[in-house]
């Protein structure tokens, strides 16, 4: 009860708190331009969050394209993308996924397109690489824009290409350094734009949004001490216990900030960019272990590629009657093991009644009904892992 792993993030040591902050203060420069210079993007542009430069985005896109309205998104995915697409005046379209790398299944997304489809979002759920290039050929035919959702892969690439960094390689990519995210900083979202045309209309809009104000620093700097303190194991359990904070919830919330990044959050962003190779080669090095643990395993389906740096290790049973019973004791045992997102996206509460979708997605069910997550991020050590396969096994055995 006293002791339980976060599901995902990293740690944030008060003593780069502090360096931040006088990074900040020492520099009048805005501190999002280092950011700029280690990122390989055309355009670059720092958000709030990851939602508000999705909803930015679209609302340029749709400027450029009033004659189009729809978005089309994965069935089971974050209802944060259904937030923004919804405020930005748009139409969110479900398309069923594949079990294989969690992206689109492709023939339903041919059906899917249609005259007044705006865009294609893919997600890279996990920080896995989704099938990008099948959707870009579906796409270019009909001049539909593709957007990727790399809130989950920030330093990810592509399967034995590092070179091709995860959100630099669509038309435009967003990410996230909210909670759980590969850089846990709390705050901030960033937005990749490759075409002239589509970063003049988002740079309009941009020009016009308010900055954050010194209450707003204060209000974070909070934060993100709360968060330095809480994310430790011994303490982990007591903001898991409070419901108003919603860990591990998945909640549709059809308002929420739009504005400039804060600088802090940028300095901290900037300060921990170097230790992201160490970050994912340690979820590497978990997620290796997981999958050679549970291989042979019947009742447990295979990752794609186990040696990728997943953000979370996605455990899908076969037999999903099994889930609830091996959650039960993962959970009970302080593992840092979750649900992801608990049903389809046309069946959470508040989205079922908005998006009027009656339509079945199996394989979103299937994923929704038979995923557990096992923490991979640089807090899980040997005897974590140890303790989690044991558990896992014992449930079958």
């Amino acid at each position: 009860m006293f002791y339980s792993l976060p599901p995902a993030g990293n740690k944030i040591p008060i003593k780069a708190i502090v360096r931040a902050i006088k990074d900040t203060r020492r520099s009048s420069w805005n501190q999002f331009e280092s950011i700029k210079d280690l990122l390989p993007a055309k355009y670059l542009l720092y958000l709030s969050s990851g939602r508000a430069a999705l909803w930015l985005l679209l609302k340029a896109l749709s400027r450029i394209r009033p004659d189009k309205q729809e978005v089309i998104i994965p069935a089971y995915t974050c209802p944060a993308l259904t937030s923004a697409i919804l405020k930005a005046g748009l139409k969110p379209v479900l398309c069923d996924i594949n079990l294989n790398d969690f992206g689109f299944k492709t023939e339903n997304l041919k059906l899917k397109i249609a005259e007044h489809t705006l865009a294609v979002i893919v997600v890279h759920l996990f920080g896995y690489p989704a099938n990008l290039g099948e959707v870009k050929e579906c796409c270019r035919k009909f001049d539909i824009y593709v957007i990727e959702d790399a809130a989950q892969a920030f330093g990810n690439s592509l399967l034995n290409s590092p070179e091709s960094k995860l959100g630099f390689l669509a038309d435009a990519g967003f990410f996230s350094f909210g909670r759980g995210k590969p850089l846990s900083m709390g705050h901030g979202g960033l937005l990749v734009i490759k075409s002239d045309e589509t970063a003049a209309e988002v740079t309009k809009l941009f020009k016009d949004m308010k900055q954050q104000n010194g209450f707003t620093n204060l209000k974070y700097l909070f934060k993100l001490g709360s968060y330095s303190i809480f994310s430790n194991p011994y303490l982990y359990w007591i903001p898991q216990n409070i419901p108003s904070l919603l860990l591990g919830e998945t909640v549709f919330e059809p308002e929420f900030e739009i504005s400039r990044g804060i600088d802090l959050a940028a300095s901290l962003i900037t300060n921990f960019l170097p230790s992201i190779e160490e970050e994912m080669e340690i979820r590497q090095e978990n997620t290796m272990y997981y999958s050679n643990a549970l291989d042979g395993i019947p009742e447990i389906k295979k990752v794609p590629f186990p040696e990728f740096p997943y953000l979370r290790y996605p455990l899908v049973l076969k037999d999903f009657r099994m889930r609830d019973q091996v959650l039960t004791q993962l959970v009970r045992q302080g593992t840092g093991a979750a649900l992801f997102y608990p049903t389809p996206v046309n069946e959470l509460p508040g989205l079922r009644e908005v998006l009027m979708d009656s339509s079945a997605y199996p394989n979103a069910r299937r994923l929704s009904e038979g995923l557990i997550t096992l923490p991979v991020h640089s807090g899980v050590d040997a005897s974590h892992r140890i303790k989690i396969i044991n558990i896992i096994k014992n449930s079958f055995y």
